[in-house]
């Protein structure tokens, strides 16, 4: 008897709830990363990669990595300037899978995402990246790799 209220108590109440938070993903952000993405294939000048970065990211952005260890928007930057010594279509440049999107509060959303896909599977981390809506749109306040870049096994 106990075990038919909880299964009523989950059906009525949680399901819900849980297909609720799963939001889909607004256009502006999916353009958003699109167009990140299309850029570091072919950015020619560091003016491209700040512009591609200047359009995604806060200013006030932070990068965490699966260790804690944290950087700045501007240190991050400076890591996408190697990609300019690799020639245009020949970077290897992750595909992205999105695999939940919920809000936080009214003007925040948070975006799980995988990246990259070989023969074996999707390769990369889960990344958490969280968005707030601004005077100029959205734009990305922080970038989380939840655990290292490796093989995912995910059903």
């Amino acid at each position: 008897m106990l075990r038919k209220i909880w299964i009523v108590i989950f059906t009525v109440v949680v399901l819900p709830c849980a297909a609720h938070s799963q939001d889909v993903l607004p256009s502006a952000i999916s353009s958003l990363y699109d167009a990140a993405l299309s850029a570091m294939q072919t950015s020619k000048s560091p003016q491209d990669i700040h512009r591609m970065v200047e359009a995604m990211d806060s200013p006030d952005w932070v990068g965490v990595a699966p260790t804690g260890e944290k950087t700045s928007r501007e240190q991050t930057e400076k890591q996408l300037l190697g990609l300019l010594s690799i020639l245009v279509g020949q970077r290897q440049i992750p595909g992205q899978k999105i695999v939940f999107v919920g809000k936080s509060g009214s003007r925040a959303l948070i975006v799980y995402w995988v990246y990259r896909t070989t023969a074996e599977g999707l390769v990369g981390s889960m990344v958490r990246d969280t968005w707030i809506q601004t005077g100029a749109g959205w734009r990305r306040s922080m970038h989380e790799k939840l655990f290292p870049d490796r093989l995912l096994k995910l059903p």
